[in-house]
C-alpha cells in the first residue's frame, strides 16, 4: 500500500517545534512519520493532523536516547514500507545551569539525544536517502551553536556538533540529491519552563525569541529549497551577523549578561 507514497520523518513530534513542523508539513500535503517518547499523547496528534489534513500519518513511539533507539526507527520505517525522503532530526533535551551542579543522568540525556541519536538516524537512513530523486535532511539545532553559552555548556556544544556535522555532511554529498539543512532559533516558548525563562531574560533573549509556528514554517521552507543554514527571525539574524564580526570574548560577556537574571 505504501510503495509509491514517501514520508517525512520528525522525531520529537509530540510538542513543541517538532509538532509545528509536522503541522507545518501536514499543510503541505506531506504523509507524516511521527517519532516521541511513549505516553506523549503522539497518537492523538497522528489522528488529528490525518483528518485534518487528508494525510497518511504514521507514529512510533519511542526513547531515542536508548541504546538501540534509532535502529529500531529504522527498521520501523522498513517493516512497514514507509520510504522516507525527509529526515527532521528536531528532538532534543537542555538544562539550565553550571556543570557541576548536573546530574551525570542529565549530562549523559543530552549527549544522547541531541548527538547520538541524529547521528545514526542519519546514518541508517542516509542510503536509502540517496536512492530517491531527491530528499533532505532537517537538523534543529540552536542559536547557541554559535557561540559560548555560559550556564547551558553542554546544551550549546552538543547544538555545535549539529552546526558542524550538518556543514561537513553537506559537503560529503556535493553532486547527490540529498540536502542537508541546518536551523538556528533562539528562545522558544515550547513549553511553560521556557516562557517562564524568557519573561527573566533581558531584552535581547525576548526580541530574538518566536513561536514554534514560525520557526517551523521557515524551517521546511528553506528544507525545500534547499538552504543549509537558517537563522529564522530578523532580530536573531542581525544578532548572528554581529557575533560574527565582534571579538569572542565580548560574545561571552553579552550572552551571559542577556541571562544574568535567570
Amino acid at each position: 500500500m505504501n510503495q509509491n507514497k514517501k514520508y517525512c520523518l520528525i522525531t520529537g513530534a509530540s510538542c513543541g517545534i517538532g509538532k509545528a513542523i509536522a503541522e507545518e508539513c501536514a499543510k503541505q500535503n506531506m504523509n507524516l512519520f511521527l517519532v516521541a517518547l511513549p505516553d506523549s499523547g503522539l497518537e492523538e496528534i497522528a489522528v488529528e493532523l490525518a483528518n485534518k489534513n487528508q494525510v497518511d500519518v504514521r507514529c512510533f513511539s519511542i526513547n531515542l536516547t536508548q541504546t538501540d533507539a534509532p535502529k529500531q526507527v529504522y527498521d520501523f520505517a522498513k517493516s512497514n514500507n514507509l520510504i522516507i525522503d525527509k529526515l527532521v532530526n528536531n528532538a532534543g533535551v537542555g538544562s539550565y545551569g553550571k556543570m557541576e551542579k548536573q546530574s551525570p543522568q542529565e549530562i549523559d540525556d543530552i549527549i544522547m539525544l541531541n548527538i547520538r541519536a541524529t547521528t545514526l538516524l542519519t546514518y541508517y537512513f542516509l542510503n536509502d536517502l540517496k536512492k530517491l530523486p531527491k530528499a533532505h535532511i532537517l537538523n534543529i539545532s540552536s542559536f547557541a551553536a554559535f557561540i559560548p553559552f555560559p550556564k547551558k555548556s553542554i546544551y550549546a556544544a552538543t547544538k555545535s556538533y549539529l552546526l558542524f556535522f550538518s556543514r561537513a555532511l553537506n559537503t560529503e554529498l556535493k553532486g547527490t540529491n540529498v540536502t542537508v539543512t541546518s536551523v538556528h532559533p533562539n528562545g522558544v516558548g515550547t513549553n511553560s519552563r521556557i516562557k517562564e525563562t524568557l519573561k527573566q531574560a533581558s531584552m535581547i533573549a525576548k526580541i530574538t525569541s518566536l513561536e514554534a509556528d514560525k520557526v517551523a514554517q521557515y524551517s521546511v521552507e528553506g528544507m525545500i529549497k534547499g538552504k543549509k543554514l537558517i537563522v529564522p527571525g530578523r532580530a536573531t539574524k542581525f544578532f548572528y551577523i554581529l557575533g560574527s564580526i565582534i571579538p569572542y570574548g565580548l560574545v561571552v560577556k553579552i550572552v551571559g549578561w542577556a541571562f544574568r537574571k535567570v
